[in-house]
């Protein structure tokens, strides 16, 4: 059985002006043939999340610690990326892992862009099942910045690393299908 990653990329970035505040919202959807919603979603639902994730993109995490929880709700993560990236560190919660809506969504909590003056800033995951063997990644960036910084800090936030990760999932969990499968 032939396995593919289809990328359709919809990249959606609006803004709303509120009370001196600029609400930004990035969305990129990807579409995966050859594994599940379910599968898929295992993968980000994982405790073993973070650690899988620094596993596959080594040169985009330097190093993921798991500071409070054991990689489900609740749990406090220091996110370094390598030298000379813009945010260095971040501190980051799980704030939400739905199981039946497959939803993960973090929290940034301390340093990162919330150092550069932005207010809020999360980040999202939904997997949205389209038959038994495929299925959407949807990354969502949302961010509030004052207007006065906002030039300052938003040409730095992307949906780029988001995409990276749902990339590197689907071909994770299809490759492992397959390893599975040749037994």
């Amino acid at each position: 059985m032939k396995y593919q990653i289809v990328f359709s990329v919809f990249l959606l970035f609006s803004s709303i002006y509120s009370a001196e505040s600029l609400k930004y919202t990035l969305i990129s959807d990807l579409d995966v043939v050859g594994a599940s919603a379910d599968e898929i979603w295992a993968l980000f639902a994982s405790n073993d999340a973070p650690q899988i994730f620094q596993q596959l993109l080594p040169g985009v995490f330097e190093k993921i610690e798991v500071l409070e929880g054991n990689g489900g709700v609740g749990s406090v993560l220091r996110i370094t990326y390598p030298k000379g990236s813009v945010p260095l560190t971040n501190k980051e919660k799980f704030v939400t892992i739905d199981n039946r809506r497959r939803l993960k969504e973090v929290l940034q909590t301390e340093g990162g862009y919330l150092d550069m003056g932005v207010t809020f800033f999360m980040e999202s995951f939904e997997i949205i099942p389209k038959n038994y063997k495929s299925c959407i990644i949807k990354s969502m960036v949302r961010y509030t910045v004052p207007d006065a910084v906002a030039s300052n800090v938003s040409h730095l936030i992307s949906i780029e690393g988001l995409l990276g990760m749902a990339k590197v999932a689907a071909k994770y969990v299809i490759d492992n299908k397959k390893k599975i499968a040749e037994y």
